[in-house]
């Protein structure tokens, strides 16, 4: 019974060191993606949905054939950008981006939209729950991400999903998942 106790808290002090050190490897490897970070524009809490000007200025973020997004909605978006077609906006489209163009604005999920923290995933809950979720992604393949071995519907949203930056496939880093991430 001791040898099972000792191989589990072997494997588990494995699994551990890992996540330590991919951690710290990546706040070490100070990429160029953390220098994009950077200059990243600035989100503002009263910017209507589809209003790219209000945050990214005279910067165009949208292609230059792009018809005009002001007043838009996801609804619209989704007449061209059709999941599971190449032109879909899954993985590409910021969550910060889907959540206004769905009518949530910043004051729903940070208390304070002049000064935000980061978001729980006991808030992100509060609208995604957690059951449904999982369910929505159980036919991907090779495994549900929403209901992985290691954490069970558990796993904390911000690990892959982030609101003002691109999001992550957080298996990628032991496994070959080719998830989409939004």
């Amino acid at each position: 019974m001791n040898e099972i106790v000792s191989k589990s808290r072997s494997r588990w002090l494995a699994g551990f060191a890992a996540i330590l050190l991919a951690g710290l490897i990546g706040v070490l490897a100070a990429s160029p993606a953390s220098a994009q970070n950077a200059a990243a524009p600035k989100q503002l809490p009263g910017a209507a949905a589809a209003d790219c000007q209000a945050c990214h200025g005279a910067t165009n973020p949208l292609p230059a054939r792009h018809k005009s997004t002001t007043g838009q909605k996801m609804a619209d978006c989704l007449k061209c950008h059709e999941q599971k077609t190449p032109e879909s906006l899954s993985g590409k489209l910021p969550l910060s981006h889907i959540h206004q163009l769905n009518g949530v604005t910043c004051a729903k999920c940070h208390a304070d939209p002049k000064k935000p923290e980061e978001v729980s995933a006991k808030k992100c809950l509060t609208c995604h729950d957690g059951e449904t979720v999982s369910a929505a992604t159980a036919q991907l393949k090779p495994t549900n991400p929403h209901n992985s071995p290691h954490y069970g519907k558990n796993s904390d949203c911000n690990i892959c999903h982030h609101e003002h930056e691109k999001s992550e496939n957080y298996c990628s880093q032991c496994h070959k998942f080719e998830f989409k991430v939004p």
